[in-house]
């Protein structure tokens, strides 16, 4: 069914609903003039009137029973009417015992096949009843009339920019521009980040560069100091002594050794054994049970460091004019306090739960290193028991064998090959000063490798990243206006004499829109209007939707007897006008026909 862009009614027949008991006919023109004294029916007439085309009373209302008549309970409204093109209609709607018919031109339909012809219920009844969209849509009119606002195309809005705006923003993906600004502040926000990290990151290598230069410096003495440590150890080492003769003799005495031990012991099997349990047991490794979590208190109390000293670079970065590390927004000279206390209190709150963490990790430290003695001191001891069974053995088996008095001069050869002219003290000292000379050879080529290594250009990347941001905010300026512009373009569609209606407001700082729903008539709040006031501002309203709709249908303007006149309205379609006459019966008076002309225009 196609719909019915316009009509007028010509005439009504009502029956059985609220005072019209019986049967009665109603002549309509344009305009329509309805008057009676209170009681007569001449709401009713627009009650009607909504009822047949959406089942509903004049203000939408549910509860059909109180339209019944109290003595006729069976409903019958039958509308005629013309549309655009002049054909004449009928619509009838009858409800009888809570079953409702719906006919037209004859033939029976559904409510929803009178939607496709006359528009959803808001929509008609915004048009018809001048104080509906008001007064009973509330927030569900601005939804209904951001659904019936024309599109403001893309480029409609960017030819009413200026050329350099326009140049900026003709490529960029704006099909949701708040969605756009959106994702721009996280952009700037991930830059602002990043300056801060450079910059403290710059500040680190400064206070390194020259550190590394006294490493180094410490390093170099260091080892040189080790060096003629070891140097001297060696020296006395073997001095006076043949190295080579000894080495001979230890050669000949483990052939002799050899020789002696190929008849074998009944000992040797048992004595293999205690050997094997000895080594095993001093090449058993503490396992700490508490590695885990000192390795996760270690990592906590270091980024609880990192933290800190992040508070601490942008409470240094806090400034006028700077943006706030929290919210972003930039720092005021009132507001500047205020930031500082709020970092001052989170390096307090980052201090106190870092002193919790060092405690936490000392004690787990305390708890290893007792778990650590506990264990040394049993192995201590099973390697005493393990070392006294074997000498045991060793002697009880020395009575029979002589390989064992070879060994015992084998070893002690050894030994003195070891230690040569050194003491066990020097000696030790001279492993401890080999090991640390290696230790220190590596610091010291880690060191010089950072002190030449060429710095990283923070200044550069700082500057990229602020040239960034600034592009970014500039960009963001642009849309901003283009936000606004469309709002004037969209608004445009809105544009009435005297009432003004708002969807929403741009938000100059930032270019974003906020939802709003305004509606006012000549500058005032609706609450605060007359009831003539609230009539002439519903009729631009329903003049509004008609427009917005392309939809042109009759008005009922009730208590017009408040109204001087429309002439600030010029209504565009038909107009039936209800006024209170105190005591008068009620009369529908066309006071102009529809003419075919009319019709034909309708």
């Amino acid at each position: 069914m196609e719909k019915i862009q316009s009509f007028q009614i010509t005439g009504m027949t009502i029956a059985g609903f609220k005072s019209y008991g019986e049967p009665t006919d109603l002549v309509f023109g344009n305009p329509t003039v309805v008057t009676g004294g209170n009681g007569r029916g001449k709401t009713s007439i627009a009650d009607a009137i909504a009822f047949a085309v959406t089942g509903l009373p004049f203000f939408g209302e549910r509860g059909l029973d109180r339209l019944h008549n109290e003595e006729q309970p069976d409903v019958s409204i039958t509308m005629n009417f013309v549309d655009g093109e002049g054909a004449a209609h009928v619509l009838t709607r009858t409800r009888q015992k809570n079953r409702m018919t719906i006919l037209y031109d004859g033939y029976e339909i559904r409510q929803m096949d009178l939607t496709e012809l006359f528009g959803e219920k808001d929509v008609f009844l915004s048009i018809f009843n001048p104080l509906y969209f008001i007064e009973e849509l509330g927030e569900d009119g601005k939804n209904l009339l951001e659904r019936h606002l024309p599109l403001v195309t893309h480029e409609a809005v960017l030819a009413q920019l200026s050329d350099g705006t326009r140049a900026v923003l003709e490529h960029e993906p704006l099909l949701s521009p708040e969605t756009y600004l959106k994702n721009k502040r996280h952009e700037i926000r991930e830059l602002e980040e990043t300056v801060i990290y450079l910059q403290g990151q710059k500040d680190l290598a400064d206070s390194q560069g020259g550190d590394w230069s006294k490493t180094v410096e410490d390093l170099s003495a260091r080892r040189d100091a080790l060096t003629r440590t070891v140097e001297a150890l060696e020296a006395k080492r073997f001095d006076g002594l043949d190295a080579k003769a000894m080495e001979r003799q230890l050669v000949e005495l483990s052939a002799r050794y050899d020789e002696a031990a190929r008849d074998g012991s009944p000992l040797d099997a048992e004595i293999l054994e205690v050997e094997r349990k000895l080594s095993a047991r001093k090449a058993e490794q503490y396992q700490s049970p508490y590695t885990q979590a000192i390795a996760e208190a270690s990592a906590r109390l270091a980024e609880l460091a990192a933290r800190f000293n992040r508070d601490k670079q942008a409470f240094h970065a806090c400034v006028p004019g700077a943006p706030c590390p929290t919210c972003r927004r930039l720092i005021t000279q009132e507001a500047l306090t205020e930031v500082r206390a709020a970092l001052e209190q989170s390096s307090r709150t980052t201090i106190a739960a870092g002193q919790e963490q060092r405690a936490q990790l000392n004690e787990l430290n305390g708890n290893d290193a007792k778990a650590k003695a506990v264990f040394e001191q049993f192995q201590a001891d099973d390697v005493t028991g393990l070392e006294r069974q074997l000498a045991v053995l060793k002697a009880k088996r020395s009575e029979d064998s002589p390989a064992d008095g070879l060994r015992s001069q084998i070893q002690q050869l050894a030994a003195d090959l070891e230690y040569g002219n050194l003491s066990e003290t020097e000696y030790a000292q001279l492993k401890e000063c080999r090991e640390e000379l290696r230790e220190c050879a590596a610091g010291l080529n880690a060191a010089q490798a950072a002190a030449s290594r060429t710095p990283e250009d923070f200044d550069g990347k700082i500057k990229a990243a602020q040239d960034q941001i600034t592009t970014l905010k500039s960009l963001m300026t642009s849309v901003a206006v283009y936000i606004s512009e469309r709002a004037k373009l969209t608004f445009s569609a809105l544009k009435m004499n005297r009432v003004e209606i708002s969807l929403y407001d741009i938000v100059k700082t930032t270019g974003e829109r906020k939802d709003v729903f305004k509606f006012t008539y000549g500058g005032r709040r609706y609450d605060r209007l007359s009831l003539s006031e609230k009539i002439r501002a519903g009729m631009e309203v329903s003049e509004l939707m008609k427009r917005l709709t392309g939809r042109n249908y009759p008005v009922f303007v009730d208590n017009m007897e408040s109204v001087d006149d429309l002439n600030n309205v010029r209504p565009t379609g038909q107009v039936i006008m209800a006024k209170c006459v105190s005591g008068a019966p009620l009369a529908v008076r066309p006071v102009r026909p529809i003419s075919l002309a009319q019709r034909q225009a309708a």
